[in-house]
């Protein structure tokens, strides 16, 4: 493939057309993390029940990872030279999760996390995809090693719940 200056006139010297679709799926990708992080939190507030200290705690690790995720995705969309989402409101409009409100049961807590986990997974694929398909290696191992700690974290619950 030959590349023009033209197409490759951004500092990491990828095409700025691809690293704009990485941008775009990176910022699907936070604003996805932060509403998923804003539902673990109220969880962790609000769960009830026998096993209220397990979840209470294995709620707090994961909004912590959640919140070391978003992060660094932050920071990775302005390394690949772009601005990152910063509002609850473009938060909503960009993201695919639904915000949940109003549960405590352990239970329904963590089928939630479950499922919100597995959104959090599909959507890293998409952006992992998009930086492959740009030749951002970067961008694309820093998705894949979160993808890996998120579904795992994902077997734990499910295990959790049967």
């Amino acid at each position: 493939m030959t590349t023009t200056k033209a197409t490759l006139d951004n500092h990491l010297k990828l095409d700025n057309k691809a690293m704009k679709n990485v941008s775009d799926k990176l910022n699907d990708l936070l604003s996805d993390y932060h509403i998923f992080y804003q539902n673990v939190r109220g969880f962790h507030w609000n769960v009830k029940g026998e096993n209220f200290f397990d979840l209470h705690e294995k709620f707090e690790e994961l909004y912590t990872r959640l919140y070391e995720n978003i992060d660094e995705l932050a920071e990775r969309i302005v390394t690949i030279g772009f601005n990152p989402l910063h509002s609850y409101s473009d938060y909503l409009k960009n993201t695919i999760h639904k915000e949940i409100t109003d549960v405590s049961s352990g239970s329904e807590c963590v089928k939630h996390v479950v499922d919100g986990l597995g959104i959090l997974a599909q959507s890293h694929r998409k952006a992992a995809k998009a930086a492959g398909d740009a030749d951002d290696i970067a961008t694309e191992d820093l998705l894949t090693n979160f993808v890996g700690d998120l579904e795992k974290r994902m077997w734990m619950f499910t295990k959790f719940a049967e």
